[in-house]
């Protein structure tokens, strides 16, 4: 499997209480994430800094790479420096899509110290900017993509801003954990109990109940099953 990493590349976004940014925190985590993930049985791209998150860049080098899913890592701001949270953004066509971005939010909220106060921090991606959707999820569901957006926490509240900043190795192992769990990846560390998984497609459909029942059906089985969409 093949997971593309896209760091925000918004240096304007200044960090409160600190000085750095946005892209600069959010390369770092790129990297150290792509060295988490070394642990696992997959492959990780990293996007080309001089590419735009339009159409014919970022989406369209995760394409040609073939790779299955496309991360898009940032960090948040708003609620005059007292939100936090991690919040996630998935495109509602894609079950695994959202599947990501429930267990990446789940991981990183553990992690932070800083209780989330989100009422909604998994949302859907498409129902942004009055429905023409984010144009890190839009654009890589176009491309045939599996889209997530993770906004790991609030840039603009000093606390939450100071632990991003420092905490970068921790948060990129929290990502990695959540992105093995919900995508099904096995560790190449056999010290740590994990047995290799193989998967095997046991069906294609074009009703989504249909392919409920069959998952259904597996799991009676004794079988771990999961839909991709």
């Amino acid at each position: 499997m093949k997971i593309y990493l896209s760091p925000s590349n918004q240096a304007s976004n200044l960090y409160s209480g600190i000085k750095t940014n946005e892209k600069a925190e959010m390369e770092k985590l790129a990297i150290e994430l792509s060295e988490a993930l070394k642990g696992y049985d997959c492959e990780v791209i990293i996007a080309d800094k001089k590419l735009s998150i339009n159409p014919g860049g970022r989406s369209a080098e995760a394409s040609r790479a073939g790779c299955m899913l496309y991360l898009a890592l940032h960090s948040n701001a708003g609620g005059g420096g007292r939100a936090s949270g991690a919040v996630a953004f998935y495109h509602p066509g894609s079950r695994q899509s959202r599947e990501v971005a429930e267990a990446l939010v789940k991981e990183l909220d553990l992690l932070c110290p800083v209780p989330s106060n989100r009422a909604q921090p998994v949302a859907d991606g498409m129902e942004q900017f009055g429905g023409y959707g984010l144009a890190e999820i839009r654009n890589p569901y176009a491309a045939k993509l599996v889209p997530v957006l993770i906004e790991v926490n609030f840039h603009d509240n000093p606390d939450t801003a100071a632990w991003i900043a420092s905490n970068t190795r921790s948060i990129a192992e929290a990502c990695a954990k959540a992105l093995a769990g919900s995508l099904g990846i096995s560790s190449k560390d056999p010290s740590n109990g994990s047995i290799r998984l193989y998967k095997v497609q046991a069906g294609a459909f074009s009703n989504l109940k249909n392919a409920e029942e069959l998952a259904g059906r597996l799991k009676k089985s004794g079988f771990d099953a999961w839909i991709t969409g």
